[in-house]
């Protein structure tokens, strides 16, 4: 992880409801509950982008990137326009269901279920195929991401948190 770190010399936190399609190589941090970070980068190209989203469907309101469905088409238009080529690895994660629910009705979908199926749901939409997923569980993740190469490191976290891995194709 040190050598990721020492390789990029721009460093940048991403909030929920914020994206990141930059020109220039970035190492992108963010924390993940039951938002997710969708990941997409064009090896041809060397173009990467990165949203976090919070809540499934924008429901009509226009841009608003705190939601999936908005977030993941805003990223891949742009990643398109900046020259990312047919070649897109494209990365899935959190979704997790970090509170403890009672009276939690199994049938019923957790906000964080529901967004990786409307993030699930939109890429196929958009005829891009995941390459790594690290979804669900009852944990939070701390991802980091290099819009250099596309690697994305996971650290999960919890009461027994997981050491750093990564998830590249």
């Amino acid at each position: 992880m040190k050598g990721i770190i020492a390789s990029h010399s721009c460093r940048v936190y991403l909030r929920p409801g914020e994206v990141l399609v930059p020109r220039n190589p970035v190492l992108v941090s963010t924390l993940l509950g039951s938002c997710v970070a969708v990941t997409m980068f064009s090896p041809g190209s060397g173009v990467g982008a990165i949203c976090h989203a919070m809540l499934p469907d924008n429901a009509g309101e226009n841009e608003n990137l705190r939601y999936v469905d908005t977030a993941v088409r805003y990223i891949h238009r742009k990643i398109m326009e900046y020259g990312a080529k047919d070649d897109i690895a494209v990365k899935l994660f959190g979704g997790a269901q970090v509170l403890a629910l009672k009276n939690y009705a199994a049938a019923r979908l957790t906000i964080g279920e529901m967004n990786v199926a409307r993030a699930e749901e939109i890429l196929n939409q958009l005829g891009l195929t995941l390459t790594n997923v690290d979804i669900g569980g009852c944990y939070g993740r701390k991802l980091y991401f290099s819009t250099m190469n596309g690697a994305v490191y996971i650290r999960r976290m919890g009461p027994k948190p997981t050491s750093l891995y990564g998830v590249n194709p």
